[in-house]
């Protein structure tokens, strides 16, 4: 099953590794333990045997008195929970029955042994530690040979008393840890909480975004949280922006299309009562030039809108000459013929730029040029390649009464007052000002003394 909560997955990764370390430090304590205590009831086993020897020694009469026998005390054990002051009985200790003593000729006679050990060797008579089985259980032997008394003396403990010491001191240690687990957990708890809920408050922020609320995130946030923050205010940016775009183009398209629409239907009233054929050619030729001004609006407004949402180019080199013919025939042929046209471009002439884009500059640029140009008058388009960019000029003369208002060459749907029997919706420099940009071109404009309009466009040779 997939984890989905970040909180859960911290809380059970920290304790769950906290479980594995004690769990790590429980086995650990338990085979040292086990092992020290191994090296402590070895080293029992051998002073036990030395003693017995040095016993012997002593009191050489008892070697010759045949199997001897040591009482032990036959302890009942219990599961019941007891101190060590309760564990010291007046018989002795219950852990006697443990631990086993046998003394031997060399010619395998017995002389002594506890209670607890059987008529038979426990151990082979070879000196050192061995591991033996003996009466269902098993022991850890010591074998010494007493040359001056020509005995072996065997001394043993049983494994599984060593195994129950060794479990009672892990627990010793690990009971203590065991009890401080449950704080431990409460504050590894209340940690992730409070780490973590900064990002609720995040979560809780970027709820309340919307469409109509798109304010920057601005929380004190960790190191760790910051890019998150970041990214989410770029994109919320990118997002206000966007609406704002779409706002614009709906408020924009909503106010240049009611006045095409409004004529349309007045022309269509106009058709539908006219009782003349004259009248009736009238009104269709007005519903035709109003159609086609508000087709030239509607793909004027989706070439902006499309331009709004472009982020990246695709910069080829492109043959201008190529680049200006094409533009010059999507040109009106009423418009073209207005003028004369001098065209001093070079065939080799090559520019890096996207090609379709800036062919919808040029047109924009050159279509401009004819209308406004004098009757009969000549339109000059050259260009000259520099060092780092390539200067495209276009002249065209203009009557300078009333003075163009140049800074607002390229605003939406700004046309001079002067100008509005001329056909257009003020668009198409905005539409070139956009591509520029994107291009990274300078775009000019100005008017010489001579009543001479000139526009200068320098395209870089490279884009940085």
């Amino acid at each position: 099953m997939r984890i989905r909560s970040l909180r859960r997955i911290l809380l059970l990764s920290i304790n769950g590794v906290i479980l594995l370390f004690m769990l790590i430090t429980g086995v650990s304590t338990f085979y040292s333990t086990h092992h020290e205590l191994d090296e402590l009831f070895d080293a029992q086993l051998a002073q036990y045997a030395r003693l017995v020897r040095h016993l012997l020694l002593e009191k050489p009469s008892g070697v010759t008195d045949p199997n001897t026998i040591i009482e032990v005390p036959r302890i009942m054990e219990d599961d019941a929970q007891t101190t060590t002051a309760q564990e010291r009985t007046l018989e002795g200790h219950k852990y006697e029955s443990k631990i086993a003593v046998q003394v031997w000729r060399q010619d395998g006679k017995l002389l002594l042994r506890s209670a607890n050990a059987g008529p038979l060797p426990m151990q082979p008579m070879e000196a050192g530690y061995h591991v033996i089985k003996y009466d269902d259980h098993e022991w850890i032997g010591f074998s010494l040979f007493a040359a001056d008394l020509d005995v072996w003396i065997f001394t043993a403990q049983r494994e599984d008393f060593r195994d129950e010491l060794s479990v009672h001191v892990a627990l010793d240690h690990l009971i203590p840890l065991c009890i401080a687990l449950i704080p431990i957990l409460m504050l590894v708890w209340f940690a992730v909480y409070w780490g973590t809920n900064l990002i609720k408050v995040l979560s809780i922020k970027l709820s309340q975004t919307g469409p109509n609320n798109l304010k920057q995130l601005d929380l004190k946030l960790p190191r760790e949280l910051e890019p998150f923050q970041h990214a989410i205010n770029s994109l919320l940016a990118e997002l206000k922006e966007y609406v704002i775009k779409e706002k614009r183009f709906i408020a924009d398209a909503s106010h240049e299309l009611r006045t095409p629409l409004s004529i349309l239907q007045l022309h269509t009233d106009n058709l539908s009562e006219a009782k003349s054929p004259a009248d009736m050619l009238n009104a269709n030729l007005a519903i035709q030039k109003s159609t086609k001004r508000l087709s030239h609006l509607v793909f004027q407004l989706m070439e902006i809108q499309k331009l709004e949402h472009l982020d990246q180019l695709r910069f080829l080199p492109t043959v201008l000459l190529n680049v200006l013919s094409d533009a010059m025939a999507q040109i009106e042929s009423k418009y073209l013929d207005n003028v004369s046209w001098d065209i001093q471009v070079d065939s080799a002439t090559k520019l890096l730029v996207e090609a379709a884009l800036f062919q919808c500059v040029l047109r924009n640029l050159l279509d401009n040029a004819a209308k406004y140009a004098q009757k009969g008058s000549v339109v000059k388009v050259n260009a000259e390649e520099e060092l780092t960019f390539c200067k495209i000029t276009i002249r065209n003369f203009i009557s300078t009464e009333p003075t163009p208002d140049l800074p607002r060459l390229g605003e939406r749907f700004f046309r001079h007052a002067a100008n509005q029997d001329i056909e257009g919706s003020g668009l198409g420099l905005s539409i070139v000002r956009k591509i520029i940009d994107l291009h990274q071109i300078e775009l000019t404009y100005r008017v010489s003394n001579n009543e001479e309009f000139i526009v200068e466009l320098k395209v870089p040779n490279n884009l940085s």
